[in-house]
């Protein structure tokens, strides 16, 4: 992957997540613009972008995982969408680098969302607890975010992997 595309795909990442943030909906457009970048890259001859079946393996993984996680109400479907078409541009030998950056981005921001949550929302957990009212604990704990800035965090992680050290 080149830095100019690193850098591209980063201003559009954060553009994404822009969005996402203000009104929880990533268009369609955004995945159709990676299929297409994607069917660009693999045409050219470019010897990171060479075209094998094993390419698809991750975002075919990403969506149905995405498809599993929309039906139980954790990630958007636009997310998983966008997120699939992302992993068509990173070259193969990349994408597990980058589904790593990806666990630990998600991992920290949903961390760091639940602490706040529950400091947030203490007395109302404690009571929760108390009375063992499981289905308000849970409903207290959850909460929903836009998914696009986590991505965004998983990019830089994953830019500087690639470049930084």
């Amino acid at each position: 992957m080149t830095k100019v595309l690193y850098f591209f795909l980063i201003s559009e990442l954060l553009w994404v997540a822009w969005i996402d943030i203000q009104t929880k909906k990533i268009s369609n457009i955004w995945s159709g613009l990676h299929v297409l970048l994607a069917f660009i890259l693999y045409l050219l001859p470019i010897t990171t972008y060479s075209f094998r079946w094993e390419v698809l393996i991750f975002p075919i993984g990403i969506l149905v995982v995405g498809f599993l996680l929309y039906l139980v109400n954790v990630m958007g479907a636009g997310d998983s969408k966008y997120l699939a078409s992302l992993f068509l541009i990173i070259p193969l030998d990349a994408q597990s680098i980058f589904l790593k950056k990806l666990i630990i981005s998600t991992i920290m921001t949903g961390g760091l969302l639940l602490i706040f949550r529950i400091f947030k929302k203490w007395p109302v957990l404690r009571a929760y607890l108390w009375s063992r009212y499981w289905k308000g604990l849970k409903e207290t704990v959850r909460s929903r975010f836009s998914f696009a800035p986590v991505i965004g965090v998983a990019w830089i992680l994953f830019g500087w992997e690639l470049w930084g050290q």
